[in-house]
């Protein structure tokens, strides 16, 4: 059995997003203490060829310093303070740090990250807790061409994006389809169901993310779909958590 076959594997949000400087070892511990199963987080590649954790290509949002991170090393990247005296970890750091059963979603934000993610990865001999994830089809394709059994998901921003589904799953042979709960509020609740029940008539996963935790607890969104979700992104890991183990 996979360690993603679990039913509703909770991951936090860049971490404990809501309570701790997100995308920080910090953040990554203290949603596994909280009870997540894993975590999810973002990859760049730096100017001298380091894995690093940021949402942002630029570190302006969570530092007020105008930094972006494919034109700087790994030692400038360490001397900014994104919160509470956290630094900006490495991925090789982030596999040092949490437990060895601890889930992770890695976003791929460029493709220039894509060949030394991977090299970690099997560094750390965790392929088989390791899903990567991404926007960018190009990155995708790069990930299953260096590796032809890692897990990918096929994260969703535009409506676009979901009739080209099938295509992207025959070609790249995903295990998930990573839908933003957001759309709830464009396409109403009922065709979000039928979007869900769609993907997984295609035998694959669904896991929902947010770009803020309230959608999902709006009218019940999420009592109402976790029969029918696998994997959830949450900011919140503790309240996600209770929600999730409600009869």
């Amino acid at each position: 059995m996979s360690k993603w076959d679990k039913k509703w594997i909770i991951l936090g949000h860049r971490g404990f997003r809501s309570n701790f400087p997100e995308n920080t070892l910090k953040s990554f511990g203290e949603a596994i203490k909280a009870g997540a199963d894993g975590i999810e987080l973002d990859v760049w590649l730096s100017s001298d060829g380091y894995a690093i954790i940021s949402h942002d290509e630029d570190l302006e949002r969570v530092s007020g310093v105008h930094m972006k991170i494919k034109d700087s090393k790994l030692e400038d990247i360490k001397s900014v303070d994104i919160g509470e005296g956290e630094r900006v970890p490495t991925l090789d750091e982030v596999f040092s740090t949490l437990p060895k059963n601890a889930l992770i979603n890695i976003e791929i934000k460029d493709v220039d990250a894509v060949e030394k993610s991977i090299d970690i990865v099997r560094k750390w001999r965790a392929e088989d807790r390791v899903m990567f994830s991404s926007f960018n089809i190009d990155a995708l394709r790069e990930i299953r061409k260096k590796d032809e059994d890692t897990i990918i998901g096929l994260l969703i921003e535009k409506k676009e994006t979901l009739p080209m589904i099938p295509q992207i799953n025959k070609e790249l042979k995903l295990f998930s389809v990573n839908l933003p709960i957001d759309a709830i509020e464009i396409f109403s609740f009922e065709k979000f169901k039928n979007t869900i029940l769609w993907v997984k008539g295609m035998g694959l996963k669904i896991v929902l993310w947010a770009d803020k935790d309230e959608i999902y607890y709006l009218n019940g969104n999420i009592d109402k779909l976790k029969d029918l979700v696998d994997i959830v992104i949450t900011d919140n890991v503790v309240k996600m958590r209770e929600h999730l183990s409600k009869d």
